[in-house]
């Protein structure tokens, strides 16, 4: 989050972050006793997070639904807007040396003689080493290889309404259910929760009308006024699968060969490029930071 800040900072933007809060709502005993766990597993890595009774809520999110008991709440968590930020640090990292080359697509990967070769559909290029960050692709690129990584693609979809009066003050989960909700300065509300989404025949991500219709059943049983809402549209996108942690560091046995994944979202963004172009230029991972190289699946 500091990070997040400070980019924003040296970059004179606005990244619409605003950390007003998290919530995850429970509905049932079961659920509750799952976020006493969280709370006390939390607080064990310096994560301020507490148990909020139902009146506790409604304080916070006044139209939240009779059918919530408790929550946890961490003052801690908030949101950004990536439609704005991303532009915003592609067009610095340009400045600053990057080439970034859109509607290319990698068909081929080679190991020659003193590094890298990569072939795309507009031309090749080679080098030295070669950093691997291509999400829920990124096993395939590493196929290319010849090398097996443990990365699936999972493709998810979003829900966006028409803007709507303020009704999500924070960000909001289910301890249950698949819910993840949170409203946008325009007012529009964002709605998703880990939906699947299908691919095409081309492998681009399609929409699943089940998982329209189970993420507004599950956001309006959650906040009932989400229902008056209008949904303005919906995608799919490919998301990424590992075992709950990143991958970053070097290929045993390939020198010059690096792989960067996450699937911890959007938050660990600028701080998984940072470490990973200090890994590009020196070759050489944090110690602290060994634990989440690829050796911990003993491959």
């Amino acid at each position: 989050i500091e990070l997040w800040k400070s980019l924003q900072k040296k970059f004179n933007a606005d990244f619409e972050i605003e950390l007003n809060g998290g919530l995850m709502v429970a509905e049932t005993e079961d659920e509750v006793r799952f976020l006493e766990k969280k709370v006390v597993a939390e607080a064990r890595v310096g994560v301020n997070t507490e148990l909020l009774d139902r009146e506790s809520i409604s304080k916070i999110v006044p139209e939240i639904s009779g059918s919530v008991i408790a929550g946890s709440w961490c003052s801690q968590e908030g949101k950004i807007n990536p439609l704005v930020s991303t532009p915003i640090l592609a067009r610095e990292a340009r400045k600053q040396g990057a080439i970034i080359e859109e509607l290319t697509e990698v068909v081929g990967l080679n190991r020659i003689s003193g590094g890298y070769e990569i072939l795309t559909n507009r031309g090749k290029m080679s080098g030295k080493r070669l950093l691997i960050a291509a999400g829920g692709w990124t096993a395939a690129l590493f196929d290319m290889l010849g090398i097996k990584v443990p990365v699936n693609g999972a493709p998810l979809q979003m829900i966006v309404t028409t803007p709507a009066p303020k009704l999500v003050n924070c960000l909001m989960y289910h301890a249950g259910r698949h819910l993840t909700l949170k409203q946008s300065n325009s007012g529009s509300i964002i709605i998703g929760g880990a939906w699947p989404a299908s691919l095409s025949r081309e492998g681009h991500s399609i929409t699943l009308p089940e998982s329209i219709e189970g993420n507004l059943w599950v956001a309006g049983k959650t906040i009932p006024r989400i229902g008056d809402i209008d949904i303005l549209r919906s995608w799919g996108a490919m998301n990424i699968d590992i075992d709950g942690a990143p991958l970053l560091g070097q290929i045993p046995g390939f020198e010059g060969l690096m792989i960067a994944a996450t699937a911890n979202g959007y938050t660990l963004g600028p701080i998984m490029g940072k470490e990973a172009a200090k890994i590009a230029v020196g070759g050489k991972i944090r110690k602290d930071l060994d634990i989440f190289s690829i050796k911990r699946f003993n491959l």
